[in-house]
């Protein structure tokens, strides 16, 4: 029998080794690495994960208590003691950063926030649940895929044309169409948008489509949502696989201005402003902004939040991304923990402001594997108002 402290010692060395191999994980998905790599890893990493208490605590239980001291001093039981040690420092960094992303608060710049949740299953039941492959999954205790969340902020900014205040902006990200949700889904969600009011612009960030005959959606579907003065569109990393010039003609022919991986000078209520698309790193290459006007308002679709820190470089001052999902799966008291960025869970979801960028990220709507637990899918409706606006948080 395993004395007491052992157990604890095994078991947060098994936290610390979870959060290092998820973190590996988080990375490699932030990269454009072959899609057959990425799922051979993500399986790899969870028979490590899994399989670290079994080895490690049959290692432990097969050494007698007086003994252990004497059989980790040597040999390949020292090298497996010194790393069930440096797992339990990786834990205690868990921990901390747990904490910390828990008392976390929306910045200064978010005036307020309000979610609407939206729940067709008691109308519409099996009819939503479509022919894709991972359908079976949206059964599964918790899913909440059909559960769309309709998110409004306010948010101040600084340095805002006088002309933009109250300006209106339309997210939508990460629609992966592949069959389930069914369309029955996102045709409901497209009549539920038309039903608020008329955006100024609509903003689409990536990844449309998981399968090859998907793309007959993109233009009926998304050529319905309408805007005052413009809809900017960009690629995400699944569209890569899926005849990209095909999905950016049909997101031409749904009327929106297909960015790519450069900028525009537009004229938003009469003021200059300077439009950006990033779809690296799964695209090349990446903007280049050294000609661009510096005197103009700069906003940026970028497919991942991976690229804040490069718009902050950039004096851009309004990126809205997606990608992330907002993890997909959120623990109790812990959050996401699969997150598919360079910058593990930092940039999961929310709002983000460090000057001069304010980022958004949306959860996104769907996903190739139809999963959401306590992470409901998400459009984002966004209002801006000059910082010195008289408006109140929410």
């Amino acid at each position: 029998m395993m004395h007491g402290l052992t157990l604890l010692l095994l078991g947060l060395a098994w936290i610390g080794h979870a959060y290092l191999w998820t973190g590996i994980l988080n990375n490699l998905y932030a990269r454009p690495l072959p899609k057959t790599f990425l799922k051979g890893w993500r399986y790899f990493t969870a028979v490590l994960i899994l399989a670290f208490p079994l080895v490690m605590g049959s290692v432990i239980a097969a050494i007698p208590p007086e003994s252990l001291a004497e059989a980790f001093a040597g040999g390949w039981a020292r090298i497996v003691g010194l790393y069930g040690l440096v797992c339990c420092g990786f834990s205690a960094v868990f921990v901390v950063v747990t904490i910390q992303r828990g008392l976390r608060r929306p910045p200064e710049c978010v005036q307020s926030e309000q979610t609407r949740t939206l729940d067709w299953w008691p109308e519409y039941g099996h009819a939503l649940i479509g022919n894709g492959k991972g359908r079976f999954l949206t059964r599964l205790p918790g899913n909440g895929v059909f559960r769309l969340d309709i998110t409004e902020y306010t948010v101040a900014l600084p340095d805002l044309p006088r002309s933009w205040n109250g300006l209106t902006y339309l997210i939508l990200s990460d629609l992966h169409f592949h069959g389930t949700p069914s369309r029955l889904y996102f045709d409901r969600m497209m009549e539920e948008l038309l039903r608020g009011p008329t955006p100024d612009i609509v903003c689409l960030v990536g990844d449309y489509l998981d399968t090859d005959v998907h793309h007959e959606w993109i233009e009926p579907l998304l050529g319905r949502l309408p805007a005052r003065d413009a809809k900017w569109a960009i690629l995400g990393n699944h569209d890569v696989h899926h005849d990209p010039a095909r999905v950016r003609a049909a997101l031409t022919r749904a009327g929106y201005t297909v960015l790519s991986n450069r900028w525009e000078r537009v004229s938003i209520r009469g003021v200059p402003c300077v439009v950006v698309g990033h779809e690296g790193p799964w695209l090349t290459p990446p903007p280049e902004l050294s000609e661009a006007p510096g005197d103009a308002f700069r906003v940026c679709l970028s497919h991942t939040p991976d690229h804040f820190y490069w718009a902050q470089a950039q004096k851009i001052q309004l990126m809205f991304c997606g990608h992330v999902h907002g993890g997909g799966i959120r623990v109790p008291l812990i959050g996401s923990i699969f997150v598919p960025s360079k910058y593990g869970r930092r940039f999961d979801g929310g709002v983000f402001h460090e000057n001069p960028t304010v980022m958004i990220v949306s959860r996104g709507i769907s996903g190739k594997e139809p999963i959401r637990i306590r992470c409901n899918p998400q459009v984002l409706r966004v209002t801006l108002q000059p910082l010195n606006s008289s408006s109140h948080r929410g």
